[in-house]
């Protein structure tokens, strides 16, 4: 199995890339990934303030996928989550949504044992692993690592874990698959600024679908069809994922768009990936028994 190790980041998806290595469609490989912070927080006395922000949020990459083309939809199965054996969770002031209320900037280094992170001596966080930054190389513009967009990038979703598979658009020959920023738990929202921010290895494997018209990035799951998108304010966002969602129920329903309209708003959940990067990410959930069989299918690949 092809390993690759952390050495290789990016800090922006642009539309070339220099590849790390090359896989073939349906091959599992590995990615290790530094925490968002490279490491720079390994105690309690370094302060996110301190940090060389230049390494924040580099992601593991680029993997270039064989035979992968322009245009084409691709399915990133997310086969498992290693995590390393501790996690940081770093406040400052000004982060998160209450950012104004945080008055001193405070580092906390949490344990990862026995299937929780150790928040303080008493109060365990079970792990949920996550991968926060999946994304492929754009079509023009250069973006950072730390913005979600239509290639993938910071989506913060925390749905985006072990048995779960991501479909990306490819921009470029290739595809360029980047990852980083995982967590060992994250609510929906990342309302605080953080999760458990923590390196560790993530198993993949890329297939081409053959059959899938979406333009945002998706997860597909055992509930469904979750699309995200992204953009400011949030309504915005949340607009694009809704209209991407009425014309996939249009096709795969058989409905004219008034009532693929009407039907979306009756089975469909808006909901919320974060609201903390600078685009936030909205997610458009549709139960399982409103998508494609062939949409479904890509989970089991």
């Amino acid at each position: 199995m092809q390993h690759f190790a952390a050495d290789r980041a990016v800090t922006e998806f642009g539309p070339g890339f220099d590849a790390v290595g090359q896989v073939d469609q349906g091959e599992t490989f590995t990615v290790e990934t530094a925490d968002c912070y490279d490491g720079q927080l390994a105690d309690p006395s370094t302060l996110r303030p301190q940090i060389d922000m230049a390494r924040f949020n580099r992601a593991s990459g680029p993997v270039a996928v064989r035979g992968i083309e322009p245009d084409e939809a691709v399915a990133v199965s997310i086969e498992d989550v290693d995590l390393a054996p501790a996690g940081v969770m770093a406040l400052a002031p000004g982060l998160g949504l209450l950012g104004e209320d945080v008055e001193t900037a405070t580092t906390r280094v949490l344990e990862v044992r026995d299937g929780h992170a150790w928040l303080t001596p008493e109060v365990a966080v079970p792990l949920r692993p996550m991968v926060g930054i999946l994304g492929a190389a754009t079509a023009e513009e250069r973006i950072p690592t730390s913005t979600p967009g239509v290639h993938g990038g910071n989506l913060d979703t925390r749905i985006i874990r072990p048995g779960a598979t991501v479909m990306l658009r490819a921009r470029q020959p290739g595809l360029g698959l980047a990852v980083g920023d995982l967590h060992a738990a994250m609510g929906d929202g990342e309302l605080g600024g953080t999760g458990i921010e923590i390196g560790g290895t993530v198993r993949l494997r890329i297939d081409r679908v053959a059959d899938y018209d979406g333009a945002w990035p998706a997860v597909v799951d055992d509930d469904g069809l979750h699309i995200l998108a992204s953009g400011a304010p949030f309504e915005r966002a949340a607009r694009a994922a809704f209209r991407e969602a009425v014309a996939l129920m249009a096709r795969w329903q058989d409905l004219s768009w008034p009532d693929a309209y009407r039907l979306t708003s009756v089975v469909g959940d808006l909901q919320v990936s974060q609201l903390v990067n600078p685009q936030v990410t909205a997610r458009m959930s549709i139960p399982g028994r409103w998508v494609s069989d062939d949409v479904l299918a890509v989970r089991s690949r």
